[in-house]
């Protein structure tokens, strides 16, 4: 066999092995994102929407449904008679401080075992999604812009704990090298001096700004629970998929409502 031949042969040889190890490690990669995307699913709910807001919550959590409008009693003539201002209590609000939370959009809550006292109980964890959208709306374009110096302030304030924002850190989900975008917030976390119903919670703050929108997420989790990584994990890839964009203009010219999808 000549020299020229055996050079090509070789050639071959070593092309069909590169072929082979590339296709083997797109393969892998293939599955290394459908099983990405399986655990993600597993762990988390349908899209819930808000303008300007786009996001799963974590699977284990359960909204809380915000206060139904008062009915208004009809007249003798069949017409609706002016009532009363009255002040509705938003349910979706924490009843565990005397906090109220400001821009409040959305509001979830699971139970889960914690450890207490050598005894395993059960204790609520809280999730919250604020925003600035509705100070838009009304152009309070001052207080808009001081929104997230607004939510640090309430939590300062209730809790007796100063928020430096030189504590803040940069956090991006996922965490690890991931199929998506990665998603940046800047974070902080504490837990209060005072326990929450008889337990320490460790409250999470991921704040994040589009242009002129500015949102809050909020987690209330018990400190001691059992399992809390599997929890953690599941706010991790929740906040993975958070979106923040402004709303879309309909054909009339107003903010059209998006609407939520499963």
């Amino acid at each position: 066999m000549s020299l020229p031949v055996l050079l090509c042969l070789n050639l071959a040889i070593l092309c069909s092995g590169c072929g082979a190890e590339t296709y083997e490690q797109r393969l892998n990669e293939t599955e290394q994102y459908f099983s990405y995307l399986h655990e993600r699913n597993q762990a988390l709910a349908g899209t819930w929407s808000a303008p300007p807001i786009h996001f799963r919550p974590p699977l284990d959590f359960q909204e809380i449904s915000a206060a139904a409008p008062a009915a208004v009693p009809a007249g003798e003539n069949g017409e609706a008679e002016p009532a009363e201002p009255t002040q509705t209590i938003d349910p979706r609000q924490p009843d565990f401080a005397d906090l109220k939370l400001p821009g409040l959009e959305g509001a979830w809550r699971t139970e889960v075992p914690v450890d207490l006292e050598n005894e395993t109980v059960d204790r609520p964890a809280y999730l919250y999604v604020l925003c600035n959208y509705s100070l838009l709306q009304n152009e309070e374009q001052e207080a808009a812009g001081n929104f997230l110096n607004e939510v640090n302030n309430q939590l300062s304030t209730t809790f007796n704990k100063y928020l430096n924002t030189e504590d803040f850190v940069t956090e991006r989900f996922p965490r690890k090298r991931g199929y998506t975008n990665p998603k940046e917030f800047t974070f902080n976390s504490f837990t209060p001096e005072m326990p929450i119903d008889g337990a320490p919670y460790e409250i999470q703050i991921y704040l994040t700004e589009s242009g002129e929108y500015q949102a809050a997420i909020l987690a209330f989790i018990p400190e001691n629970m059992v399992r809390k990584s599997k929890l953690q994990e599941q706010i991790d890839f929740s906040l993975e998929t958070f979106d923040l964009q402004p709303p879309q203009r309909g054909n009339g010219g107003g903010e059209s409502r998006p609407s939520t999808q499963f």
